[in-house]
């Protein structure tokens, strides 16, 4: 169950900064056209990857410092 919550609250974290960064990167979207259509794709490929990868990393690290607990034991 405590596996479920962290997995949960990982998937809401990266959720809402990648709405927030979506929003401010659209903000500035050129008027119309193909230039906007590439824009707003390139902002949501990197509103989702930022968080996520910050997001992967912190687990990552958590996961070596359970490795190395367990080692040390």
């Amino acid at each position: 169950m405590r596996k479920f919550f962290k997995i949960f609250f990982s998937v809401v974290v990266i959720l809402y900064f990648s709405a927030t960064m979506f929003y401010c990167f659209v903000a500035g979207t050129p008027e119309a056209g193909k230039g906007a259509a590439i824009y707003i794709m390139s902002a949501a490929g990197l509103s989702i990857l930022f968080p996520a990868f910050t997001c992967g990393c912190i687990h990552y690290i958590i996961y070596l410092r359970k490795k190395l607990d367990e080692k040390s034991k």
